[in-house]
């Protein structure tokens, strides 16, 4: 076995498009690309953020399933970069004998299997074939909740490997009077809730910061409340400057069944790496994207009064006590939350799957 293993990795959630799947998607291929030789096939999003439309997905699933079909691979491993990717990483196992099938699974490609409808019917009998057919891929979950519904699911060979962020090397500024929140408006992710049920509660001199896309109206509707401000989309230092400065970053999302499943909730940990005071709802994946009392605090999701008493006591937190726990959680983030860690998981994750043993990669220096 070669030195440095070969990977095809296979995504269809890349850049420009916004979001978690994307985020980890390029940033593990980063790190592969460093202790590995990775055949990357991305289907790029949309030059304003969006995802591609359903008929680019097709025809990318498609034109790569013909391509390995015709060419074949001489990679070791293929991993899909989420769980709908089965079918292509199937076939590159027919074309290649011994080649290790691994799956990476996020949260929403595998709790969309246990919703209502029919779509959601149809999508578990396409995820249960996947099962069948590839009884011995590895399934890379990015919390203990994904990993549930995993197992539930079939799928047999699971192991978690929560996600990872870059952490601003940052000074800490004194806070500034809002509350922030990032994120999608949709009604699990909990701003309308928080706008309606906490801002009344908390200090009037505090307004609450939106930097989010809308996808709801009434949660549009809610920003009409004279205490919030919205931003609109942030990014790149316009989004770490807010966080920064904020008295806290929320994330307070709502249990509502399956349909408010959180994989992981990226947001919570890139908030405590750029030096936000993360306040999250202990809820589904978003419990292993905050460490309680070191990355941020954990809080009850729908509970008004005790997201109000914990607003209340950072905002009366010492310049002291704040500059403390930002430098603690900071360093906590970059020891816990690295896409080295992740990389070298996911490179164990590799070793173990398959009949053979996998030479462990050579790392570059570089």
């Amino acid at each position: 076995m070669r030195a440095r293993p070969k990977i095809l990795f296979l995504t269809r959630k890349w850049p420009p498009a916004i979001g978690g799947m994307e985020v980890y998607a390029r940033a593990l291929v980063r790190e592969l690309e460093t202790r590995a030789d990775v055949d990357l096939r991305a289907l790029p999003g949309r030059s304003d953020g969006k995802r591609p439309s359903a008929f680019a997905m097709l025809v990318f699933g498609i034109a790569t399933a013909i391509d390995i079909i015709l060419k074949g691979t001489d990679a070791d491993i293929v991993h899909g970069g989420d769980l709908a990717m089965w079918p292509l990483v199937f076939i590159a196992t027919l074309r290649r004998r011994g080649i290790r099938a691994v799956l990476s699974a996020h949260g929403s490609d595998i709790s969309l299997g246990f919703k209502r409808g029919i779509a959601a019917k149809l999508y578990a009998y396409y995820l249960k074939l996947g099962v069948f057919l590839l009884p011995a891929a590895a399934v890379l979950a990015n919390s203990r909740a994904t990993a549930r519904l995993c197992r539930q699911c079939g799928f047999a060979n699971v192991r978690v490997v929560p996600l990872a962020t870059d952490v601003a090397e940052e000074d800490v500024p004194p806070p500034e009077p809002y509350i922030l929140f990032v994120g999608r408006l949709i009604p699990q992710k909990g701003c309308a809730w928080f706008i309606r049920n906490v801002l009344p509660l908390i200090d009037e001199r505090l307004h609450l910061a939106v930097a989010a896309i809308v996808w709801d109206e009434d949660e549009e509707a809610a920003l009409k409340h004279p205490r919030v401000r919205f931003h609109g989309p942030a990014f790149g230092e316009a989004l770490r400057n807010l966080r920064a400065r904020a008295t806290a970053v929320i994330v307070p999302n709502l249990d509502m069944g399956i349909e408010s499943f959180e994989g992981f909730g990226l947001t919570a940990t890139e908030g405590a790496a750029d030096g936000g005071v993360v306040l999250a709802s202990d809820l589904h994946g978003v419990a292993d994207a905050v460490r309680h009392g070191a990355t941020g605090f954990l809080l009850q999701a729908g509970d008004a009064q005790g997201w109000a008493a914990k607003i209340h006591e950072v905002a009366a937190w010492t310049g002291g006590e704040r500059r403390s726990f930002i430098e603690n959680s900071r360093a906590a983030v970059a020891r816990i939350y690295s896409w080295p860690r992740v990389a070298e998981e996911t490179l164990d994750a590799y070793r173990q799957t398959g009949e053979q043993p996998l030479a462990a990669p050579a790392v570059s220096k570089s």
